[in-house]
This record gives C-alpha cells, sequence and structure tokens, in this order.
C-alpha cells in the first residue's frame, strides 16, 4: 500500500537548513511548508493545517517553544506531531522542548535517517489515531442505538408484563436480566372466573430481539386468559402465531400455569422449561411438572402436543417455575447452580416464600457477577 503523501512544515530561521529540509521532502514525496521564525509557523498552521510540525528551537519573533504551546493551545482535541530540531542539546533543552508539547526532539546536525524513521513513527501514530477517532465514533453511535433499544426494550416488557397484574397476592416473582433487560417474560391474569394464570416464558436470545419474539405470547396469553380459554387452546394458539411470525431457529420455552383455589388445583403446559414443582408446608416436593411438549414456534400444528397436567392440592403449599436462566447460573468456577442446589435452597430459607429462597441462593450463588442468561422465578401460594 502506498504511503500517504504527508503536508510538513518544517521552521527554521537559517535558509541553508530549510533548503536541505525541502530536498528532504522531495525524495520521500512529501509537500513542504517552510517559515521562518515561530509567529510565521502558527500563521501557516492556521491557514495550512500540516500534518508534522518540524520546529527549530531559537528563531527571531517567537522561539520555537512558545510556538508549540500556541500551537497546542489552538489544536483542540487534534493531535498534530511536533518534532523539534536543535543545536540545543542538554537534557534541560530537550524536557523543556517536550513539556512545551514537542513529540519528539532531534539535536542538530540532523540525520536525515533518523528523521525519516521518526516521521513514519509519527505517521503510524497518527493513522492509528484516525482509526481510534473512527472507531470511536461507530462506538458512540452504537451506544446510541443500544440506549433506544434499550428504552423500547423496557418500554415492551412493562407493557407485556402489566405489573399489576403480578402484584397478585397469591404471586410472587423475581427476575434478574443478564443484559440491560430482561429477555424472559413473566405474565399473571386473574381471569373473571378467579382463577390465576401464570406464565414464563423464555425466548432465544436476550434483550430486545427476545423482547420482540415475546409480543404475540404476551398478547395471546392476556387475550386468552381474560375470555377464559383453556391452557390447551392458549399455547396452541401462541404456538401457530410463532410458527409464522418468528424464524425457525428462533423459539420461545414457556411454563403456563392455572391456579383454582377454589378447587384446590393446578393445571401446567410445560414446554422445554425446567421442572414447575408443588412444594408443601413441610417444604418437601410432593408433585413435579416436568416439561413434555416442544418449545413454543418449533413444531407444526399437527406435531403440536397441547396436552396439560394437573394436580390438586390436599394440603396448603407453593407452586415454583422459574427459566433454565436459573439452572444454568454459573459461579466463579463456572459450575452451574443446578437443580440440587435449587431444590436444597427451599427448606434452607423457610421462612421466606418458595420464590425468595431461591432468588437468595442465587444471589449468593452468584456473588453479585452478571448472570449469563436471564433469571425469572415465581411461586404461587396455594392456601389450605
Amino acid at each position: 500500500m502506498t504511503a500517504k503523501r504527508l503536508k510538513i512544515l518544517a521552521v527554521d530561521d537559517t535558509e541553508m537548513n530549510l533548503n536541505l529540509l525541502e530536498r528532504f521532502s522531495q525524495k520521500h514525496g512529501h509537500e513542504m511548508l517552510t517559515a521562518a521564525n515561530g509567529q510565521e509557523a502558527v500563521d501557516f498552521f492556521n491557514h495550512e493545517c500540516p500534518d508534522i510540525v518540524l520546529m527549530d528551537v531559537m528563531m527571531p519573533v517567537m522561539d520555537g517553544y512558545d510556538a508549540t504551546r500556541e500551537i497546542r493551545r489552538r489544536c483542540g482535541e487534534q493531535w498534530v506531531p511536533i518534532i523539534f530540531m536543535s543545536a540545543k542539546t542538554s537534557i534541560e533543552d530537550q524536557v523543556e522542548g517536550l513539556e512545551a508539547g514537542g513529540d519528539d526532539y532531534l539535536t542538530k546536525p540532523l540525520n536525515m535517517r533518523i528523521l525519516a524513521a521518526k516521521i513514519n513513527a509519527m505517521r503510524r501514530i497518527t493513522e492509528m489515531q484516525i482509526d481510534l477517532a473512527a472507531q470511536a465514533k461507530e462506538l458512540a453511535a452504537y451506544r446510541t442505538k443500544a440506549e433506544e433499544e434499550k428504552v423500547l426494550g423496557n418500554a415492551l416488557m412493562e407493557r407485556m408484563t402489566r405489573a399489576n397484574d403480578l402484584s397478585d397476592k397469591y404471586l410472587d416473582s423475581w427476575l434478574l436480566p443478564a443484559e440491560h433487560m430482561n429477555g424472559d417474560l413473566v405474565a399473571a391474569h386473574r381471569g373473571a372466573d378467579d382463577r390465576l394464570y401464570v406464565m414464563v416464558a423464555d425466548a432465544t436470545g436476550h434483550s430486545l430481539l427476545a423482547a420482540m419474539m415475546e409480543i404475540p405470547v404476551s398478547q395471546t396469553f392476556y387475550h386468552m386468559t381474560a375470555r377464559g380459554y383453556s391452557l390447551s387452546r392458549i399455547v396452541s394458539s401462541m404456538n401457530s402465531q410463532l410458527r409464522v411470525l418468528v424464524p425457525r431457529d428462533r423459539f420461545v420455552a414457556a411454563t403456563l400455569i392455572m391456579v383454582d383455589e377454589r378447587n384446590k388445583l393446578i393445571e401446567v403446559w410445560n414446554g422445554s422449561g425446567p421442572d414447575a414443582l408443588f412444594i408443601d408446608g413441610n417444604r418437601r416436593i410432593t408433585h413435579r411438572f416436568t416439561s413434555n411438549a416442544a418449545p413454543l414456534g418449533v413444531v407444526s400444528e399437527q406435531e403440536f402436543q397441547p396436552h396439560t397436567q394437573v394436580y390438586q392440592w390436599q394440603t396448603a403449599g407453593e407452586l415454583l417455575a422459574c427459566s433454565d436462566g436459573a439452572i444454568d447460573a454459573l459461579d466463579g468456577k463456572e459450575q452451574a447452580f443446578g437443580v440440587q442446589k435449587l431444590e436444597q435452597s427451599l427448606s434452607r430459607y423457610r421462612d421466606k416464600s418458595v420464590c425468595t429462597a431461591v432468588a437468595e441462593a442465587l444471589r449468593e450463588y452468584l456473588q453479585g457477577r452478571r448472570a449469563q442468561d436471564d433469571i425469572s422465578v415465581i411461586s404461587v401460594r396455594c392456601p389450605g
């Protein structure tokens, strides 16, 4: 790749030195501007915008140190390399030049091979700075877009979850997003028949992409639970919509629950979610609702399994459901939290709700680390 032709401003009050630098510039294919003192250099810099400045120190009108300070003041955030060339060879002189704003200091008589190498080094640094500035601009644009997506995603999630419905007196929930917004969806609705419907949905991916996939799932959930449709009809409708709307490699693992306190009845459809558990007052697991269907959006209507599982409780307890982010949460040694630790946490925090017990155990396990996947945990109190 051909090196960029540079515009070099040479500043020296000796004509012979300027002639020498002009021949050097022609040999290396650069454009040379010349100034006889520091004030001329400042004026040239304003109008010509050179790529590199070669600055003498001892000159009339304005010396090289003051000229460099003035150029740096006018540059602002723009960086233009300034290389001092001087017969002053002491350490103090070189330090003064660098402190004035110089980037390098060569002593006279100049070694032209060293000067050429220094200019090439400054060129590389300048090109790197230009690349970094471009990358910083791209990053700023990306961050702006990410913030816009975050606002949009949070607005979508707020509409989809309907926070007021999550405040049901029998329901407890805990959500921990892996990124700036939760890609899981927890929804609840108490129907006209006073039955409580709850859904834990875990879409492929995280953040806005996952939230957008869950829009049709959320709309169907609230629309059909409000009208008293069965869980089988609800999940069949969700599956059909996702088959039409999302790519084949995208899907939503979901657990849908209906709790009928009056008849002490629980109905669950589990499509590739972790086991939902019924836990009695002694914190013993008395029933498991295991996954018996593919995730929503994977199989055709003919292959889809809408069948639910039904359980009637005899004594008071709680129903626990979660997304797989809870099971797959990793500690500092990359070990998964797992089903065993989740179930052990139930008896470990007996004074708390089942949901809070699992949340406390997960917080302790993560020890402040960011979760690798979105985590959602819910529990429904089932009175005796």
